[in-house]
């Protein structure tokens, strides 16, 4: 696990880490070894559609499509993943996670968070399907995170999950199931 940048904001912490250590555990899963937690954005909006699976829904959205995840922001581009937690950050100027920095069959993740709870978000560089599950873990707690990814065969997806139990020093493990 490779962290990419890691310091301590007025407001929280950052956190991102790209390319983290990925274990198979089966085929279509992978799990990614703790990563660290902290705080996580731009084109026209769009409209999104809906696909049913097994984990609640699969996301598929347009180019800079907005998706409002308490009080953050976040969208994807073919560039990546882009994340703005202005609570947390103080900032509307985005974060933003490259799909080309994630190796295929790897997860790259960024959390943000505050006294509200943490944002975690990320990339998954692999086969994205409406059966695409993904995990975070966190101590004792397991937390379903939702899935998004643009339309066509893009060869990867972002999740995303708030949750207002977690600290900015929570440490996340991430499972993904394809």
């Amino acid at each position: 696990m490779t962290s990419i940048g890691s310091h301590k904001r007025k407001r929280g912490w950052l956190a991102v880490v790209a390319g983290a250590a990925v274990l198979a555990t089966g085929t279509g899963t992978a799990v990614a070894s703790s990563v660290s937690a902290s705080p996580v954005s731009a084109a026209p909006a769009g409209a999104s559609a809906r696909v049913a699976s097994s984990a609640g829904a699969l996301q598929v959205v347009a180019p800079g499509e907005r998706i409002a995840v308490a009080g953050n922001k976040l969208w994807l581009t073919a560039e990546g993943l882009h994340v703005v937690a202005p609570k947390s950050s103080g900032t509307d100027k985005p974060d933003v996670i490259r799909v080309a920095d994630v190796l295929p069959g790897k997860v790259s993740t960024i959390a943000r968070g505050d006294a509200s709870g943490v944002l975690f978000a990320g990339i998954y560089r692999g086969p994205v399907t409406a059966t695409t599950k993904v995990t975070v873990k966190l101590g004792t707690r397991t937390l379903q995170a939702k899935v998004a990814t643009l339309a066509g065969e893009p060869g990867w997806g972002a999740y995303y999950v708030f949750d207002a139990k977690a600290d900015a020093s929570a440490k996340p493990s991430i499972i993904v199931q394809s």
